[in-house]
């Protein structure tokens, strides 16, 4: 729910040959209001789109022939599956969608009945355009509570509401990729100077999304919002707190951000997809300038829509009528719960991950501790791949002349596939999949590296050791340092080497935050953060610790994000375009 902006100046943005979307810039006054339009949610926006589902069920996994991904057809995503996982299991998510600001997915979802959503404004009267919902009351006001008689209109939904979902920071206004996927499926390509209406014009903008999704076929009943006219306005002038609501609005995204939203992940569209040629490759990472906010920090830093041809842009648009449409193959999912899949796998490796890049970390000048090292990975590991691990191999596989490794990691990176057929699988699953079965397959190997390596150095159960081989505590220090690198490498190409928690459990009065736009605890720098290294530059050092996850309370907010901030530093702190 930014502020609202001057009127535009710019010409219609469609070409209804590219784009199949109306050229004529309809007026704010003549449009019946399109209640879901776009919705704001924390850092996201949403779009209205119908729903559709089906469902399979297969009860066995390894029993018999398991279909295993060919080689040749999954290796055109390799590139791009730690990107995708990175994207999926962060849906919804205020944390990860910080890290990574400029979105490249869109997805399908709905939102419940009895959904509460707020929409503040200084202008009596409920909205009589397009416009912006919030989740939480705290955002709203944190927006327009804080100065004027605000007036703060609170909705609930009375039916489902089917809505389209964009990752990063969709609503963040820059001119550095958090418009990304927007601007291309409207212009059909994404100026690297954009003009400043094409940036900051809302309202436009909210016409032209409306325009994309009356497209689409969007339910724009404005009878799923009921107005609430009993609720109070927030006091603006006149109240000695009505700046706190930025620490409770960050405080509010803590709590159940993206629990309010279904996503339909089956019916997703993503900008990382192979079938995108011309942005193969061409997006991963371009930074402009030193803008250690906006580029985000991490796996997906400064991914940019750049370099996008307009026949790909037509061809995500084409995407996204397919999978709008109850009729189209692409909205007919096989039942499978990408999202909980994704999220699990990430809960099963990621921990244990990050627990075996912390015993690295531990010193090793000694033998005994570099014994120490050993012994603690292989206890780890073990623990990871125990439910697929069999020293002989038994069973159907036995008759295959699987070797223990084979079978281990086999088993490891089928698990949550294994039952899943590809032919039955649309478009959308299918980059789901193939994303899944890399990404697991690295880690399960990554993790049998490391397990038989400590099995030949603790308990040399495959008896390929030589027990009475003296130890050279100058080779088992090399040996260590050779799987640091491996481990090392691995956690960077999934983007699990950043911090997931502060460093200690925050107390009552605390939040752990990490920078999210547009209430940032940055001392000495700009408000907002989202230009914290515009004009000062930050040094590596300064941006690690930016980024670094904190338990901050009221007071060190306050002074590093809010009123006590220097005068300089205090609001208001509009940049220049």
């Amino acid at each position: 729910m930014p502020s609202p902006k001057p009127p535009s100046t710019r010409s219609s943005v469609f070409d209804p040959a590219s784009s199949g979307v109306g050229k004529r810039r309809v007026g704010v006054g003549t449009r019946n209001l399109v209640y879901l339009a776009i919705i704001l949610l924390g850092s996201v926006t949403l779009l209205a789109v119908p729903y559709a589902s089906d469902s399979r069920f297969s009860p066995h996994l390894f029993e018999g022939a398991v279909e295993k991904p060919p080689s040749a057809r999954s290796s055109q995503y390799r590139s791009i599956a730690p990107f995708v996982f990175d994207s999926v299991q962060g849906f919804l998510q205020q944390w990860p969608n910080s890290y990574a600001p400029n979105g490249h997915s869109i997805v399908a979802g709905t939102i419940a009945p009895a959904t509460v959503l707020y929409h503040a404004k200084h202008a009596p009267g409920p909205p009589k355009k397009p416009t912006f919902f919030a989740f939480d009351a705290e955002m709203s006001v944190g927006i327009y509570g804080g100065s004027g008689q605000s007036n703060l209109h609170v909705y609930s939904t009375t039916r489902p509401l089917n809505i389209i979902y964009l990752d990063g920071q969709a609503a963040t206004l820059t001119a550095l990729g958090t418009l990304d996927s927007q601007i291309s499926i409207l212009q059909g390509h994404v100026p690297l100077y954009p003009e400043y209406d094409l940036v900051y014009d809302e309202d436009q903008r909210a016409l032209d999304l409306c325009d994309l999704v009356k497209k689409l076929g969007i339910d724009d009943n404005p009878e799923g919002l009921p107005h609430d006219p009993n609720r109070q306005p927030p006091k603006g002038f006149g109240n000695v707190f009505p700046e706190q609501g930025s620490y409770e609005w960050l405080r509010s995204a803590s709590w159940h951000y993206g629990r309010r939203v279904q996503l339909d992940v089956c019916r997703m569209v993503s900008f990382y997809d192979p079938q995108l040629d011309g942005l193969a490759d061409s997006h991963h990472g371009n930074l402009v300038g030193n803008y250690s906010f906006v580029n985000g920090w991490g796996l997906r830093k400064g991914h940019r829509l750049l370099d996008i041809h307009p026949a790909d842009a037509t061809r995500v648009r084409s995407w996204l009528q397919a999978i709008a449409s109850p009729k189209s193959k692409e909205a007919s999912c096989s039942g499978v719960n990408w999202q909980s899949i994704f999220n699990v796998g990430h809960s099963q490796h990621g921990t244990q991950a990050r627990e075996i890049g912390a015993v690295f970390a531990w010193k090793s000048d000694t033998e005994a501790e570099t014994r120490a090292i050993i012994t603690k990975v292989h206890e780890i590991t073990h623990a990871i791949l125990a439910p697929y691990l069999e020293y002989v191999v038994s069973g159907a596989d036995s008759n295959t002349h699987l070797t223990p490794k084979e079978q281990t990691i086999f088993r490891c990176s089928a698990v949550y596939t294994a039952a899943v057929k590809p032919k039955t699988l649309n478009r959308s699953e299918l980059l789901l999949y193939y994303s899944l079965n890399i990404v697991t397959e690295t880690l399960c190997t990554w993790e049998w590296d490391l397990f038989e390596w400590r099995v030949k150095r603790t308990t040399n159960y495959w008896d390929d050791q030589d027990d009475d081989e003296p130890t050279n505590p100058a080779q088992l220090r090399q040996e260590v340092t050779r799987f640091v690198k491996l481990t090392q490498d691995t956690l960077s190409w999934i983007g699990w080497d950043l911090w997931t928690n502060c460093d200690r459990q925050c107390m009552f009065d605390e939040i752990c935050a990490i920078p999210t736009w547009p209430v940032v605890y940055a001392p000495g720098l700009p408000q907002g953060g989202i230009y914290s290294a515009n004009p000062p530059k930050l040094s590596e050092q300064e941006k690690f610790e930016f980024w670094r996850p904190k338990c901050i309370n009221r007071t060190d907010f306050d002074r590093g994000g809010g009123r006590g901030r220097d005068p300089v530093h205090q609001f208001p702190d509009v940049p220049p375009y």
